[in-house]
């Protein structure tokens, strides 16, 4: 009785197809190569043989597909060179042993097209798992000569042990959002399916490990940020900060069962100067939650208007409906305002779980603080219909409505701005010196009769502070006061090299600001 070899499908995979009697015999099976998203790797397994029976010499090779190809049944393809005239298949088939120890039996070989090749197909159960199928194959092939007919019997003296991984695809990658102030926190999320070996239909990729890595734009490496776990229906999701704009890949490493995939996608940050604003609403309807995250920054707005772009990325496995506003409503009133204001835009969707609206912002507007709302009627997602292996039908079961509703998701600060000025009556000499400094603080402010008028700011209270050269940091040294027409002048000891600077440090509703004059002491 001849034994069942099982070789691990970690290493080279060996075992040779031979016949009784005079043979010659060499195999090597290659497992799967990476498979990238979509077509598997078209890499075949091959084994090959030499059998040499009276004068008639025989070279056979039996092919068979890559492990990720296999889609409801294996097709061997037997394929022989030879010393006679002509061959023909007189009686042979192709037989397999599955993980679970089941005998499979194949067509008998039928020719395939091509001279000297004939193909026979064994059909899996639905219910077939990948892992290490047992490979036999027997078969009797008549050679013809100047001399006769010769039959030349091609046998597997032990099963070839040969490996059939499910394809795995990552057919879908999204951040929400694709493009954020930096700072913000946005989603990366995925979706995952596996192609069964047995009906060839494609499922969930359920409890699946995905490496999620980050490339940034410019030098730095590329890093591991998260190591997932792919839910009941195939998604995965992390929260993330980018730190900047680069490449997002998510990988599922190549397993003993499955094929590795990857997908990569890009995502930018965009540069911001005032404080970051974000904040995420959710809401449940019929079993099913929704929820999106808001992200922008605050507003300094001189004369001239400002836009403020907020951005929407949808949390989870959820997206944006094709109707929403995101609003804006000042908790103050103030100037041709007085009872406040609120203005809503309706959000622009840019992609999967990605919307955005711009606000403008003048100075005749209340400055303060404002509320940021929205009102998206989302979709929720199920499991996914794998009917087609594209992204769309990853997100084709999107259809559960809920509406998600916050006036106050997050907020941002709009403030008038503000300018400071600052000079010295000597600016390098010899030391230590008594040297004169003075300057002048303007404010964006509200006129009477309506407006806004950028103008010298009276009463108002600055700051002077040394910054040593150095790094010894810089130390507040005297408060001043500006007179009615915004104006300040003190005197101030001077001893060191270093810098002077004037800060005026606002309020809730005046943006601060600052000068600086450099002094050289020799």
């Amino acid at each position: 009785m001849r034994s069942k070899m099982r070789v691990p499908l970690s290493m080279v995979l060996g075992a040779a197809l031979t016949m009784t009697g005079i043979a010659t015999s060499s195999m090597a099976v290659t497992p799967d190569a990476a498979v990238e998203p979509g077509p598997s790797a078209r890499q075949k397994q091959a084994q090959t043989m030499t059998r040499q029976v009276e004068d008639v010499t025989v070279t056979a090779k039996i092919s068979l597909p890559p492990g990720s190809d296999v889609r409801g049944s294996i097709v061997g393809t037997l394929s022989i060179t030879h010393n006679g005239t002509s061959a023909a298949m007189r009686s042979g088939r192709m037989t397999m042993v599955d993980p679970d120890g089941r005998d499979l039996v194949g067509a008998q070989f039928v020719a395939a097209g091509a001279a000297n090749t004939w193909t026979s197909t064994v059909p899996l159960s639905a219910d077939a798992k990948s892992g290490i199928y047992q490979v036999s194959v027997a078969a009797e092939i008549a050679v013809t000569t100047s001399d006769g007919v010769v039959n030349v019997p091609i046998r597997t003296a032990d099963p070839v042990s040969v490996p059939f991984r499910a394809q795995r695809n990552i057919p879908s990658i999204w951040t929400s959002t694709s493009s954020a102030p930096a700072g913000s926190t946005i989603s990366v999320s995925g979706a995952a399916n596996i192609r069964s070996l047995g009906t060839g239909n494609y499922l969930p990729a359920t409890g699946q490990q995905v490496k999620l890595y980050f490339d940034p734009t410019g030098d730095a490496p590329e890093a591991l940020r998260a190591t997932l776990t792919t839910d009941s229906r195939g998604f995965f999701t992390s929260r993330q900060k980018p730190g900047g704009s680069g490449r997002w890949r998510a990988e599922m490493p190549m397993t003993d069962t499955g094929a590795r995939a990857v997908w990569t996608i890009t995502s930018a940050e965009r540069e911001r100067t005032t404080k970051l604003r974000q904040g995420s609403v959710s809401a449940t309807q019929n079993g099913f939650t929704a929820g999106d995250h808001l992200m922008t920054h605050d507003v300094v707005v001189g004369l001239a208007p400002v836009q403020r772009r907020v951005d929407v990325g949808s949390l989870d496995f959820t997206v944006g409906g094709k109707s929403g506003w995101v609003s804006a409503q000042s908790r103050r009133g103030e100037g041709s305002f007085p009872d406040g204001y609120r203005v809503e835009r309706e959000m622009v969707h840019a992609g999967v779980g990605t919307s955005a609206v711009t606000f403008t912002f003048n100075p005749t507007l209340p400055a303060g603080v404002y509320d940021i709302g929205i009102r998206d009627a989302m979709k929720a997602c199920s499991a996914p219909d794998w009917a087609a292996n594209d992204a769309a039908s990853g997100l084709s079961n999107c259809t559960h409505n809920v509406l998600v509703q916050d006036s106050t998701v997050t907020t941002i600060v709009v403030k008038r701005a503000s300018t400071t000025t600052v000079a010295a009556s000597d600016t390098s000499f010899t030391g230590p010196k008594t040297i004169t400094l003075s300057g002048e603080v303007r404010k964006v402010q509200l006129v009477s009769g309506g407006g806004a008028a950028d103008k010298p700011a009276p009463n108002t209270s600055v700051g002077l502070y040394f910054d040593p050269a150095g790094s010894a940091g810089p130390t507040l040294q005297k408060t001043v006061t500006t007179g009615s027409n915004g104006t300040y002048s003190t005197t101030a000891l001077t001893s060191s090299s270093g810098k002077w600077i004037a800060k005026y440090a606002g309020t809730t509703l005046q943006a601060p600001s600052q000068a600086t004059v450099a002094i050289t002491v020799n």
